[in-house]
């Protein structure tokens, strides 16, 4: 050590002697130059060649391993994602494929597995992708009512004929909210912008001719030209409708004694005939008893009328289920009228306030059209939703179905989308004008949403080059150098390339991280700064004496001592940033495989910088460094007095042999005689040294920055796990808001449920993982593990059948209305179809008696093709094959829509929650039901839902790990380095500050952890350390002795390389910043605080707290020596003139 504390050896002001490397280089460049671009570009080739050429599908680059793989509910996933695919092959039903729906269900831990769809976490469409023709889409979700499985429909050689307009071309999905806080979309200033839009959507020429027609319509409403065409759904119903529909006059019903008790029995679908046949009096006994009240004949009347009134064959219900409206206007004048709003939301509210109005169809309901926070006690709904739905096939075509047909019609009602300016309806900027509630759309016609995303990617994608640009104008700026510009840039690129080697060659890791765009953004900021660093040291090198400048290799390898061992630190430092990145992330491969990569890249990027641009450097100081620019060039002959003082095009042209080096003129003493350029002299005499240099000002400065920590500070202690869902657009695109509104609503029948399975047949760890490394290979997931115990015998029929009986009766499970509009609880049991066509279709008894017997009958079931889930009945069924080659079925589930909603982001928390009580659901059916005479019980199995729930609490403790990690690194990098334990640790504080500081702004500006902002995080270290490591490193190897004297060596030596890293770095990040897609553009933003806080505080308060209490050599006299300026000389000639010589 060169001392623990403050006082520490003398650094040796000597000239050493050349190293080997840099003398080959000076006599070598071309050879090195051109050996170390040859090696480079085969290097990349072979790891392109070993990584990619053996990859059948865009799935074996991209596995997309962005989940904990290794966590339990994961591997419970990934087990019944393989044993559906491996039944489906078993069962010989390839050419029966079908794309998995959104509501597709499958693994967790202990009892009965089971599993759960989710937006927001894309791991259930990326295992439909690796189906055989699997066609992902907005069709391929089943709708409320239908089975778990998009049916489709196969072509043949008949020719296939559909009712015009009577498939789903798409919707015109929209979400409303007031804005103001506390606002209402249905006052009367709402009221009104809703129907404008509504009446101009409706009015649009030819929309007739899109419209989704209905095949059966309520008689009476069809009063509108567009009675053809299915109803809209629009809340405006409710406001606006015939004068049958009376809300007021149901108010009163409402206020009758016992009015739940007597709602709830005449709802509940077991007292459906009594309702019907039986009289009055005789129900309202009923109900007395069988809840120990007391139920008048007139009050049970009273409820019935209004339960009439209310349903779809009801004035009230029929309106707001299937009513027209055109807000009175057109055509509709005299035919309805506009209700009194309050009379509306009193009514409504009235509905949502009874539990069992509530949880029924007409709830339901409520639910789409009225948010969350709506009720007696708050008659204002902020937000609202309603959309239109457009059918095909179009006139002129027979069916939806033939690609070619399909892609034609989709551009059809793409153009009439495009030439009527139906987005000037919603749009910020459009034909209406919005000022008491703000639309936004999502819109699934044709290809509007894809051109909408295409359209974006266009943008982001020239934004995302202008970083590229950017580095490449700056480092040409500050060195002056098109050469060295060029060669930069071909070092940075050629550096992420070649990592490909070292991952796929070398670790055989053939695979790629979505992630590793990021890491050429890293790589501009850092592979910049080395040339900062290095060009810089070059500059110095001419000032640095004649013994330095005796030749070329002495002056190179000066060169190379100073500047390659500060890039050498900081690269080591950064690299193990991401190293500890990798380390933290080691749950979710895609961020692992992100931090080795990244490592890689850097550290080659520093070898390229020693090797590559060393030659260049050589080649430039002989051939081009005394020469003029090319701006210079239409000079003619030197002209001093415009600044060409190297001449103009006649000295560009002439013989670099003719002209005298600038290591020559250092040798022969002419540094003296050339100032330094302002800027140098700015960053190391004025900013930020002549704050540091006075007592007063130096403490000022730390204080300062200490006091801004202490808010920041308190910020980010308040940094808390994702509560929304991810953001992938703007606040104000109008997805986005879309997107961020579907959380403010309750589950309605228009939403799309979270299915949840109930499993049999798997061990308690479905998946047998050992030797399993999903690093190294992803697509080994491991081995099933199914229960030996498990038999799909009689009892275990028996038993499944019980299971869904009990499912019945769960208040858990969600009532879904059927397309007769009656509710039933939304539950997929194969088994009751299979009962049914056992009893009805064969005459033969249930359940089926020897265990043999079951599979020949299960098979035969699914080979008829009744019940909805026989087509399909290898997704419920699972078919294995034993060692003779037999079929027998291994594992079954059930499946169940729950209630949460699918399009909505919940917080771990409340997920957590959720799980807990699902958990108990299945709990309860294997302690009540044994399905198989050595059952181990059902197993539970989770999804998406489920692991978005351990991803959020997953990236809190990888944040917190990797931030931890990577400071801890850090530290013994620079007590390595600096061999000072003073210095080292007043450079970690300053690191850590800029962290929090950044933490703190981010929180401030409403940033909440999820998959960005803990990559950002874990990676933030590596950025954060550069400027301090440069900066501490370089006041450690200072031959001066004070403290103040080696911060102003320090910035001398650093300080505009620093600067000029800084400034490369900003600028490369607010070009991403401005992103539409918030992956590149929180990237960007976090970049930008990091250099610029890392910055601030290594020049504010690293190099004013070393300059007060860092460590300090004393000289050999012991007498202290003066502070004095450094090359302060101002002539005004920055650069030697061109000389020639004979």
């Amino acid at each position: 050590m060169r001392g623990c504390f403050k006082d520490i050896r003398p650094t040796a002001d000597e000239v050493k002697p050349p190293l080997r490397i840099a003398s080959f280089i000076v006599r070598r460049p071309c050879f090195t130059a051109l050996g170390s671009l040859f090696v480079a570009v085969i290097l990349a080739s072979e790891g392109n060649r070993a990584g990619f050429s053996g990859a059948e599908e865009l799935s074996d680059i991209f596995p997309q391993q962005d989940y904990p793989v290794y966590d339990t509910i994961s591997q419970q996933t990934d087990a019944v994602i393989m044993a559906m695919e491996q039944s489906e092959e078993n069962f010989a039903l390839r050419s029966r494929r079908r794309a998995l729906s959104a509501r597709f269900t499958a693994p967790s831990a202990t009892g009965a597995r089971r599993f759960l769809s989710s937006s927001g976490v894309q791991h259930l469409q990326r295992a439909a992708a690796r189906f055989d023709g699997a066609e992902m889409g907005d069709r391929a979700v089943a709708g409320a009512g239908e089975p778990a499985f998009e049916r489709g429909r196969e072509l043949s050689s008949t020719p296939i004929n559909q009712t015009k307009q009577t498939e789903s071309l798409g919707e015109a999905i929209f979400s409303f909210g007031a804005r103001e806080d506390g606002g209402d979309s249905f006052s009367e200033a709402g009221l009104a912008e809703l129907c404008r839009m509504h009446v101009e959507m409706m009015e649009t020429k030819d929309y007739d001719q899109y419209c989704l027609r209905s095949e059966f319509e309520t008689p009476d409403v069809g009063v509108l030209p567009d009675a053809t065409c299915k109803a809209p759904r629009t809340p405006l119903v409710f406001f606006y409708g015939p004068t049958s529909y009376d809300p007021e006059s149901a108010l009163a019903k409402f206020n009758v004694p016992n009015f739940e008790e007597i709602m709830a029995w005449q709802l509940d679908p077991a007292n459906t005939e009594a309702v019907k046949t039986q009289q009055a009096a005789d129900n309202a006994a009923t109900i007395s008893d069988e809840n120990s009240i007391t139920v008048a004949e007139a009050h049970y009347t009273t409820v019935d009328a209004l339960r009439v009134e209310l349903s779809t064959d009801g004035p009230i219900g029929k309106q707001w289920f299937y009513g027209r409206t055109r807000c009175g206007e057109g055509e509709t004048k005299g035919q309805e009228t506009a209700k009194d709003a309050a009379a509306v939301k009193k009514l409504v509210a009235k509905v949502r306030g009874s539990k069992a109005l509530s949880d029924s169809q007409t709830g339901g309901l409520v639910n789409f059209y009225f948010d969350s926070a709506f009720g007696e006690d708050n008659l204002r709904s902020r937000y609202t939703r309603s959309f239109y739905q457009f059918g095909a096939p179009l006139a002129g075509f027979d069916n939806y179905i033939e690609s070619d047909l399909k892609d034609d019609q989709d551009k059809l009602v793409t153009d009439w989308w495009k030439e009527e300016d139906m987005r000037g309806l919603y749009s910020k900027n459009g034909r209406l004008s919005w000022n008491e509630i703000e639309p936004s759309a999502i819109i699934t016609l044709g290809d509007i949403l894809l051109n909408e995303f295409l359209e974006i990617i266009k943008v982001d994608g020239i934004l995302a080059i202008v970083p590229i640009v950017a580095v490449f104008l700056i480092v040409w700026l500050h060195t002056g150098s098109l050469l060295i510009a060029f060669a930069t840039l071909t070092e940075q690129l050629l550096s992420f390339f070649v990592a490909f080697f070292f991952t796929a060659v070398v670790l055989q890791i053939k695979w790629l991280s979505f992630q590793f765009i990021l890491s050429i953004y890293i790589v501009l900021a850092i592979g910049a700064d080395d040339t900062f660093v290095f060009v810089d040291a070059w500059k110095q090198s001419f000032y640095a004496g004649p013994d330095v400048n005796r030749n070329l290799a002495t002056r190179m390898s000066w060169v190379y001592r100073r500047a390659g061992l500060a890039m050498l630190i900081t690269s080591l430092t950064t690299c193990a940033a991401f190293l500890a990145t990798a380390v933290a992330s080691g749950q979710v491969p895609d961020l692992q495989l992100f931090g080795i990569f990244t490592a890689f890249v850097i550290f080659i990027d520093y070898v390229l910088v020693m090797t590559f641009l060393t030659a260049i450097m050589v080649l430039y100081h002989n051939r081009f460094e005394m020469k003029p620019g090319l701006c210079c060039a239409c000079c003619g002959t030197a002209d001093t007095r415009q600044g060409c003082s190297k001449g103009g095009c006649d000295a560009l042209c002439a013989s670099s042999s003719k002209l005298e080096t600038t290591t020559a003129i250092a040798e022969r003493g002419g540094a003296d005689q050339v100032a330094k350029p302002r800027l140098v002299t700015f960053f190391e005499d004025v900013f930020p040294f002549s704050i540091i240099r006075r007592p007063p000002a130096r403490a000022a400065s730390v204080v300062i920055m200490l006091a801004v920590l202490a808010p920041m500070a308190w910020q980010a202690s308040q940094l808390e796990p994702q509560k929304d869902a991810a953001q992938i657009l703007p606040d104000d695109h109008p997805f986005q808001r879309f997107f961020d509104l579907s959380a403010e609503f309750e589950s309605s029948n228009e939403d799309e449920p979270v299915k949840l399975s109930v499993v049999w047949g798997f061990e308690d760890k479905p998946l047998d993982t050992d030797g399993v490394n999903r690093l190294f290979d992803p697509q080994n997931k491991g081995r099933l593990a199914f229960s030996a115990d498990w038999v799909l015998d009689e009892s275990a029929q028996s038993g499944l059948l019980s299971a869904c009986d009990l499912l019945e009766n769960s208040e858990l499970v969600f009532d879904k209305e059927t397309e007769a509009g009656i509710l039933e609880k939304d539950i997929d049991c194969w088994v009751r179809d299979f009962k049914n066509w056992r009893n009805t279709t064969r005459n033969e008894i249930f359940p089926v008696p020897d265990d043999a017997d079951v599979v020949t009958a299960v098979k035969e079931w699914c080979d008829a093709g009744d019940g909805e889930t026989a087509s399909d009945c290898s997704r419920y069924v699972g078919f294995e094959v034993d060692a003779n080659g037999d079929l027998y079925i291994a594992w079954t589930r059930v499946v169940m829509g729950v209630k949460m909603n699918e399009n909505v982001f919940l917080p771990a928390s409340k997920l957590r929650e959720k799980y807990d009580e699902y958990e108990g659901l299945v709990d309860s059916i294997n302690e009540a039901v044994a399905v198989g005479a050595e059952d181990p019980g059902g197993q539970p199995l989770a999804n998406n839902k489920w692991i978005n729930m351990v991803l959020q609490e997953l990236y809190v403790r990888m944040s917190t790990v990797g931030v931890a990690i990577g400071i801890s690194i850090a530290f013994i990098v620079l007590l390595v380095s600096t061999r000072n334990l003073l210095a080292a640790s007043i450079s970690v504080l300053s690191i850590a500050c800029a962290l929090v500081t950044v933490i703190g702004i981010t929180v401030a500006m409403g940033w909440e952890l999820g998959a960005s902002e803990a990559i950002c995080l874990m990676t933030l270290t590596g950025f954060a350390v550069d400027y301090v490591v440069h900066l501490s490193h370089s006041y450690m190897e200072s031959t001066s002795h004070s403290p103040l004297e080696r911060t102003h060596d320090a910035l001398r030596d650093m300080g505009i390389s620093v600067f000029w890293g800084m400034l490369t770095s900003f600028v490369a990040a607010l070009a991403l910043a401005s992103c539409q897609l918030q992956f590149l553009s929180k990237f960007g933003y976090f970049f930008l605080l990091t250099i610029t806080f890392a910055y601030l505080w290594a020049v504010l308060f690293l190099m004013p707290l070393l300059a007060t209490i860092g460590p300090r050599s004393s000289p050999p006299d012991g007498k202290a020596v003066p502070i004095t300026p450094y090359n302060s000389n101002t002539t005004t000639r920055k650069v030697p003139d061109a000389i020639e010589v004979a």
